[in-house]
């Protein structure tokens, strides 16, 4: 039997969202911030809720999958009606592919187990100007299979104090990665890290790390050090925040009473259908 009551009050929301013009998902005082448009859209088809979202995310950062929830006090309105609600009163930056209906134990953060991030890098001085806000150039030669030996230095628990800014600091700096990969096609370069959680800034100095090694301005005692706590500051900024992409979520199980999905048959996000031809991969 079909669940009733406060169960069917909670809606989780599937988005996809290009950061360009966002200071990160979570409300701020300044700036724009996604989780403000989608409640400005929501109080337009008569919601007043608070939006929690599965990360952050920081400034400029994209995401091809985002989840979200919200307390909906009225849950007689259709699933259906409320994604094309908000879609039609959303700024073209933010779309809702999908909703619905969940149950009441689902929690858009900490029902979510781990997250993949996808970091896009085009080797040499040119890239196609419909891509350009998703990606970032390369201006000096890429030794691939170089990189690709740093990989399995940044699988399992570190400390990545080197990796985060002051505010990553505030917390406990060891995470856990459970596997990294580089995937290759030429001139597109591509880093997928997944984890359960990261500091601020973390995956984009890892990458910047990757990089740096592959052009050996650090060894591999500097990176062990590093990984260990051992090194207060890395020698080079964090990658540029336009090429990194929230790419993709697994969460626990949970029951979905109603549901609809905004399905289009096309690609929905900039090198989603690329076949690359070098893949390397390191899991736990």
């Amino acid at each position: 039997m079909k669940r009733k009551s406060n169960a069917e009050k909670k809606v989780f929301l599937n988005l996809s969202f290009a950061g360009t013009n966002f200071r990160g998902f979570q409300y701020q005082n300044k700036g724009r911030t996604v989780q403000r448009e989608i409640e400005n859209a929501l109080k337009k088809i008569d919601f007043q809720p608070k939006i929690i979202g599965c990360s952050r995310t920081d400034g400029g950062v994209h995401a091809r999958n985002f989840i979200a929830h919200f307390i909906d006090k009225n849950p007689q309105r259709k699933i259906k009606d409320i994604v094309n609600g908000l879609n039609s009163n959303l700024p073209q930056d933010i779309l809702v592919k999908s909703a619905g209906r969940v149950d009441e134990n689902f929690h858009a953060r900490f029902s979510t187990t781990s997250k993949t991030y996808r970091y896009f890098i085009f080797l040499g001085n040119s890239i196609p100007p419909p891509v350009e806000p998703f990606a970032v150039k390369h201006y000096f030669d890429f030794n691939i299979r170089k990189a690709a030996e740093a990989l399995p230095l940044f699988v399992g628990k570190k400390n990545f104090w080197a990796f985060t800014t002051s505010e990553g600091r505030k917390v406990n700096t060891e995470r856990e990665i459970s596997s990294i990969s580089l995937f290759f096609k030429n001139p597109l370069l591509c880093f997928d890290i997944e984890g359960k959680s990261f500091l601020h800034r973390m995956v984009r100095f890892i990458v910047g790390a990757i990089v740096a090694y592959s052009r050996e301005k650090i060894d591999t005692d500097f990176l062990k050090a590093s990984l260990e706590g051992n090194v207060d500051f890395l020698p080079f900024p964090a990658m540029a925040a336009k090429g990194l992409h929230l790419w993709d979520l697994k969460t626990e199980e949970y029951e979905i009473f109603e549901k609809y999905e905004d399905i289009c048959p096309l690609p929905l996000w900039p090198f989603e259908n690329i076949k690359f031809d070098e893949v390397y991969r390191v899991s736990i």
